[in-house]
């Protein structure tokens, strides 16, 4: 899953692992993830904590990104980071630098937090809006049926689901996704689950 999306991006890759809490935990889920990246040939240069250092933050997070890489933890706490420090420079970066063309890789909370809605199981029924660089609302570790302990709206913000699989999940370019992966990702527009296609690009829901 991971290769497919190095094999798109050309650039730095960078780990802005803002859903670790502060200090060794920020730390720690950097360096899994470039050990990760390390195996699959690629080098990934650690984002300085923003709520530590915002500015030393931003800094990195220059044209010359190819990749942003944000690991799995707290979705609220990634929120947090993306939209409430600095006023939300950080976020407003990582946009802006989407739009320009650099790939952005989401796991478990990153997934969350790249959708226009999330919402967090401790806290059912409850949606807030995220980043916005993709519709919907992704469910990470997903399998069939297990949707139902996240008391999600049947329409409304938030319904139209991703069921994103364990290891697995969905690569999307412009307006076009593709699966890749583990498991079988999912999307929930209405109604039933449909498959999302392995074999050619298909267009995204709206």
């Amino acid at each position: 899953m991971d290769s497919s999306v190095i094999d798109r991006c050309t650039g730095t890759a960078v780990v802005l692992a803002g859903s670790a809490r502060r200090g060794s935990d920020y730390a720690g889920s950097s360096a899994r993830t470039v050990a990760h990246y390390r195996r699959l040939g690629v080098d990934v240069e650690v984002v300085t904590d923003p709520r530590d250092d915002p500015e030393a933050a931003l800094d990195q997070l220059t044209d010359s990104v190819g990749l942003i890489v944000m690991p799995g933890g707290s979705p609220a706490g990634l929120l947090d980071v993306l939209t409430v420090i600095a006023d939300g420079a950080i976020g407003a970066r990582l946009i802006e630098l989407w739009h320009a063309g650099t790939g952005v890789s989401g796991a478990s909370a990153g997934a969350m937090v790249l959708c226009a809605n999330l919402t967090n199981p401790e806290h059912a029924g409850t949606v807030v809006s995220g980043l916005g660089l993709v519709p919907g609302l992704a469910i990470p570790h997903w399998s069939p049926g297990s949707e139902r302990r996240w008391s999600l709206p049947q329409s409304g913000p938030g319904s139209l689901l991703w069921g994103l699989p364990e290891c697995g999940g969905v690569l999307i370019d412009d307006d076009t996704m593709v699966a890749v992966g583990q498991g079988a990702p999912a999307v929930r527009i209405s109604g039933d689950w449909e498959p999302v296609s392995r074999t050619g690009p298909q267009r995204m829901p709206l």
